[in-house]
């Protein structure tokens, strides 16, 4: 087994780190002009932005998914073969960012943003991306789960989206951890020798780390909600994407483990809420990143440790599934 990193691959990664370098600081002028922004001023609601505007003294944009969706978009179309189950990808990731955008400018109702997240994951399940079976690891092959397969695609899409958002409160905090999973899923793919697929994966990674030279402490620009779920969205779709390339479900495998992190805070999150009789939608500062922070934490050091725990479930995934031959 070799890793295989293609001509195209560097191409698609370099051109989406120049746009995003290029493009960050645009996006940057862009969020001060419109007002797109989080604001330093204390907020009488408990809620995430009102903690972050905590956490961040200035005026600070949110319009770093402006820049890195336009890095990813422009890169995949020049240099990857667009099939249905990609361009519907591309569509749904689109429809996450345009309605993550208004949320950020007009802050839209939380049933709103999950009907723009549902409709753009049955966008992407209606174009074929979609779990079709599972391994058993008792008797070997795979179950047909036939329309389970749509709720669990749904239902994976949809968590993700929200789980990148989740961990969206500091600086550099969801942009690294995302780029670290994107490079686990790459290396993967190189390894596999899934081409178009790691061209993907290349440009959404050089579309990250060309933002995270403005984003690392202290931040220029935050991703808002429309950059954090792009990235949730996109890294679920192509890992259910890159699951349809082989006859195997380890792609998701690898997936699972990579975003331990943001799984995590989502569960935790849930029966948190639950156990305060709170809508699961409702945002609170109970996350364990708020939780450092409160005790003294700086928020580089909180950051490194949720890369260095997010690298240690990447290269454990990836170790088990190639060396194993997970199926």
């Amino acid at each position: 087994m070799h890793l295989l990193i293609t001509r195209t691959q560097w191409w698609s990664f370099l051109l989406a780190l120049g746009i995003a370098l290029i493009l960050t600081p645009i996006a940057i002028r862009l969020g001060l002009r419109l007002g797109i922004t989080d604001k330093p001023e204390p907020s009488a609601t408990d809620d995430v932005s009102a903690h972050r505007q905590r956490v961040n003294r200035r005026t600070t944009p949110r319009t770093g998914g402006i820049a890195i969706v336009a890095a990813c978009m422009t890169s995949t179309l020049l240099f990857t073969s667009t099939t249905p189950q990609l361009v519907g990808i591309l569509v749904g990731g689109t429809l996450v960012f345009a309605g993550m955008l208004l949320d950020d400018m007009f802050d839209i109702p939380a049933v709103l943003k999950l009907l723009i997240q549902s409709v753009a994951a049955i966008v992407v399940i209606a174009c074929g991306v979609r779990v079709t079976a599972l391994t058993d690891f008792f008797h070997g092959g795979f179950v047909q789960i036939g329309f389970v397969g749509v709720v669990l695609t749904y239902i994976w899409i949809v968590g993700i989206t929200n789980a990148m958002n989740l961990i969206d409160g500091l600086d550099g905090l969801a942009g690294g951890v995302s780029a670290l999973v994107i490079l686990a899923m790459f290396f993967f793919a190189a390894f596999k020798g899934m081409g178009a697929m790691g061209a993907i994966l290349a440009a959404l990674l050089g579309a990250v780390l060309g933002f995270l030279v403005f984003n690392y402490h202290p931040a220029k620009i935050f991703l808002g909600d429309a950059g954090s779920q792009f990235l949730g969205f996109m890294i679920a779709c192509l890992s259910v994407y890159g699951a349809l390339k082989l006859p195997t479900t380890v792609m998701l495998f690898v997936s699972v483990f990579a975003l331990g992190i943001p799984i995590a805070e989502t569960v935790s999150s849930i029966f948190r809420r639950a156990a305060r009789h709170q809508s699961p939608m409702m945002a609170d500062n109970g996350h364990f990143h708020y939780r450092l922070l409160l005790r003294g934490w700086s928020q580089r050091r909180i950051t490194t440790l949720y890369y260095a725990v997010t690298f240690m479930l990447c290269s454990v995934g990836l170790a088990i599934a190639l060396l194993t031959g997970v199926r």
